[in-house]
């Protein structure tokens, strides 16, 4: 008997051996099942987070503008000229032209940097061609430096007007016209565009300068000098503003004498000028190179 008979302790052992073997493999199942569904969903759910957010991400990018090359070349090439590589400019407009085709702005690069490389007849005919085009302002203007260029101030200020008739509040237009007044003897008629110039331009010296000039031939010495003094001229450009006043004036440059004292020197200057400006009304000048207003008082203006 006590060989057939376990005892309770050995029952309850062999029960949870019976019990375990038959279920700790299939929950060990369960629960691996468990965490392989629980991973698998996770990453679903990471992935379709992605996936949208590059869908937002394309649609955004289909809504951006795009970046606009043709404008970003002429603005290169609109530097260039700034920079004075009129040469250079000419061979990015043709580079441009085969690319993108021809527009009246394109037109007008091209006919400027023919002037200022001294092609007179293509830039003549260039602008010729812009007459009626949105550019019109801008090719009477090139026109008119043309003119000057050759001397043929009365020529110049014909078209300068015309150019400033279409931009009446451009100081550049304003300024060249006034000049070319004061270079073809029409004194009187220069007086208003070189103001408003200097109005419209309050902080630009070489037009400030060019206001001086006319104060300086109508015989204003002092109101010229007190302009001067205002826009902070260099020595180099009021002896140049000087000579100008004496050849508009009498035809035979001012003699200035530079000094150490820049207040002796104003002083001999002023007087020098005030005598040779005396002739409000002078005849026509004779043909001399001519110099846009904006550069005549080199770059310290």
């Amino acid at each position: 008997m006590t060989d057939l008979q376990k005892p309770p302790n050995a029952e309850r052992h062999a029960l949870q051996q019976l019990v375990f073997g038959r279920w700790v493999l299939p929950l060990s199942m369960i629960f691996a099942t468990g965490l392989l569904g629980g991973c698998a969903s996770n990453a679903a759910k990471v992935y379709a987070q992605q996936n949208e957010a590059a869908q937002l991400r394309q649609e955004a990018e289909d809504k951006a503008p795009t970046p606009d090359n043709k404008g970003m070349y002429l603005g290169l090439i609109r530097q260039m000229q700034e920079q004075g590589m009129y040469f250079a400019s000419l061979a990015h407009i043709d580079a441009y032209e085969q690319q993108n085709g021809s527009t009246p702005e394109l037109q007008r690069l091209r006919a400027d940097a023919l002037r200022e490389t001294r092609q007179t007849a293509a830039a003549d005919a260039a602008y010729r061609k812009l007459l009626n085009s949105s550019e019109a302002s801008s090719a009477w203007h090139g026109l008119g430096l043309l003119a000057a260029q050759s001397g043929d101030y009365q020529v110049a200020a014909t078209a300068l007007r015309e150019a400033a008739k279409r931009e009446p509040t451009n100081p550049v237009m304003l300024s060249d016209l006034g000049y070319a007044l004061l270079r073809s003897g029409d004194v009187a008629a220069a007086r208003v565009p070189l103001a408003q110039a200097a109005e419209l331009a309050p902080d630009n010296r070489k037009m400030i300068g060019n206001l001086a000039l006319l104060l300086l031939v109508t015989g204003d010495a002092e109101k010229a000098r007190a302009v001067m003094d205002k826009a902070a001229l260099s020595a180099e450009s009021r002896a140049k503003v000087y000579g100008l006043a004496a050849e508009i004036g009498q035809r035979q440059p001012v003699a200035v004498a530079l000094q150490k004292n820049t207040s002796d020197g104003q002083a001999a200057m002023n007087q020098s000028a005030a005598s040779t400006v005396k002739n409000a009304n002078p005849a026509p000048l004779p043909a001399t190179p001519f110099q846009s207003m904006l550069d005549r008082f080199g770059n310290g203006g």
